[in-house]
């Protein structure tokens, strides 16, 4: 396997932990947007903003930065919960279209993982795909949690248990 195999194969989760979106299916509505005493989001919230930080990633890899974030608070805007089924729906078809975006930036021989994509932090394509991983899987063991804490875990075709 080369880089950009294992790249490809991490943004899904392998071989890390349970694949991210095969750790959101099966979640019943309700508790997406249902939020566990003590934790800060619910499982909604975390997707849209795991979708907020994807966006920005995808538009340094093609070139077009948007303007750095002011506060992190923007990245945390969407309701405590879906208003229906169709909106929980959109968020995790957004997610998957965000992965296979990515997906596509990292198999592309032509894209050069060493171009500058934050000139102003000196961050390459390679270094922002690797922060956008450690992103997701950080919030990917939110998603766990609040699942197991919710009595949903795990999905249907399985998941880590240990």
């Amino acid at each position: 396997m080369n880089e950009r195999q294992a790249l490809a194969a991490q943004l899904q989760g392998a071989p890390s932990h349970t694949p991210l979106l095969q750790a959101l299916e099966g979640l019943p509505l309700a508790l997406a947007g249902h939020r566990v005493a003590g934790a800060g989001h619910t499982i909604y919230q975390i997707l849209h903003h795991m979708d907020y930080w994807r966006r920005i990633s995808l538009g340094r890899l093609s070139g077009h930065p948007p303007p750095r974030p002011h506060s992190a608070a923007l990245g945390w805007t969407a309701p405590e919960a879906p208003a229906h089924d169709a909106d929980w729906q959109a968020a995790v078809a957004q997610l998957a279209e965000g992965l296979r975006a990515l997906e596509a930036f990292v198999l592309d021989p032509r894209f050069d993982l060493d171009t500058v994509v934050q000139p102003d932090r000196g961050t390459s394509a390679r270094a922002e795909l690797l922060m956008i991983m450690g992103h997701d899987s950080h919030h990917l063991g939110q998603i766990v949690l609040l699942r197991q804490l919710l009595g949903a875990w795990p999905p249907p075709r399985g998941g880590d248990t240990w």
